[in-house]
């Protein structure tokens, strides 16, 4: 299945630039039966990836609407059938055409839509069920992609709608100058997508299926918990106070099941180490939280073999000061070594880690490399 994902996010990638996080993460939650807001200025694409997902699917139907605060459930949801209400006296949609009948939802501007269209969202995210009249709906919906270029306003009750995105991704403007390049020169051709590598609804429907099966270790379930409770406590560069930042215990279910797909479409039956970094894409709250949130994740995933070495200093230190050797300390010094080369590979040849972060991830191993070297440097005192 990993060949099959790698060559089906390759091929939604041609023709768009710098999106690749964005159309991985939101097949990831697609996987997941999730959902995934793009934040970010208009004109950088958020709405091309909406239509590439749908690509992703065989025989996929879509519906994708641009909110503003004169939108009526009727232009989401469907007319009322007027037929209906007259011969039988029930208030019912017609929904062919619409949201209820997609697969695939992209909703621009989502904050600007009214109360009515936000409440009824939260049964359809949550639960991928329309009621209709007197017919309560199961959605075919794989994946509602929202996007806006700003936060929910505080203090109008729209923190239920946010909490229901469990990937948040600040989606921007090119940033290579080569990438650039290439987007104003390329031309804009139809993309047509092998019919072997997309998603058939049977795919789709084993794919749930297989994921109850996917088991999370304890290593992975430690992890989490650390993460969790540094949550509690995160210092922001802005702030004089650490801040609490609050995520729900259905929030944490979701991440887990996020965690189960990234390690399905990998070929794995076990959620490892390297599909734990994505998560910091569903811990912050507001965007100066999330540099702080992602260095907390890094420095998590990496917290073991820093012990390990801090540890290994200490008594290194203490061996030098009494004239004794009570350690094999360039063995030991090349384990911990070993065991960062094997999570930095994990973390480099995880499809859901964008350049951007897997970037970040060298240059944490980097120093951690020099702390090393100089360590290995210290053991010769031993003999001095």
């Amino acid at each position: 299945m990993k060949e099959k994902i790698s060559n089906l996010l390759e091929a939604l990638n041609q023709g768009i630039y710098e999106k690749e996080e964005e159309i991985s993460l939101s097949l990831l939650a697609a996987v997941a039966g999730e959902s995934i807001i793009l934040l970010g200025p208009p004109g950088v694409a958020k709405s091309m990836v909406a239509r590439r997902l749908k690509m992703a699917f065989l025989n996929a139907q879509s519906f994708e609407y641009l909110m503003s605060r004169f939108s009526t459930p009727d232009e989401i949801f469907g007319p009322v059938s007027i037929a209906r209400l007259k011969s039988d006296d029930v208030y019912e949609r017609h929904v062919e055409g619409y949201l209820p009948t997609a697969d695939v939802v992209f909703l621009d501007e989502i904050w600007k839509a009214g109360p009515a269209i936000q409440n009824t969202l939260l049964t359809v995210i949550n639960e991928k069920i329309f009621r209709n009249g007197t017919q309560e709906c199961h959605l075919p919906l794989k994946l509602l992609i929202a996007a806006s270029n700003e936060l929910p306003a505080k203090g109008e009750g729209l923190e239920a709608l946010w909490d229901r995105f469990v990937i948040r991704l600040e989606s921007r403007p090119i940033v290579d100058e080569r990438e650039f390049s290439r987007m104003l020169t390329g031309k804009e051709e139809s993309l047509t997508i092998p019919e072997e590598l997309l998603i058939s609804q049977s795919e789709y429907a084993q794919m749930q299926c297989q994921l109850d099966a996917v088991s999370v270790s304890d290593e992975v379930l430690s992890l989490i918990l650390q993460i969790r409770r540094s949550l509690y406590a995160v210092e922001i560069a802005a702030d004089e106070e650490r801040r609490n930042i609050y995520i729900s215990d259905r929030r944490w279910k979701q991440i887990v099941r996020l965690l189960k797909a990234s390690a399905l479409l990998q070929d794995r039956k076990e959620v490892s180490f390297a599909d734990v970094f994505p998560i910091y894409h569903c811990l912050w709250q507001e965007p100066e939280e999330r540099d702080a949130v992602r260095n907390i994740v890094i420095h998590t995933l990496f917290l073991v073999p820093a012990q390990q070495l801090a540890t290994l200093k200490d008594t290194l230190a203490r061996d030098i000061a009494s004239r004794k050797e009570s350690h094999d300390y360039i063995k030991e010094i090349e384990v911990i070594a070993e065991h960062l080369k094997e999570n930095d590979e994990a973390i480099q040849g995880n499809m859901f880690i964008g350049a951007g972060d897997r970037k970040m991830v060298k240059n944490y191993l980097a120093d951690f490399y020099k702390e090393l070297a100089f360590t290995r440097q210290d053991t010769a005192k031993l003999y001095d």
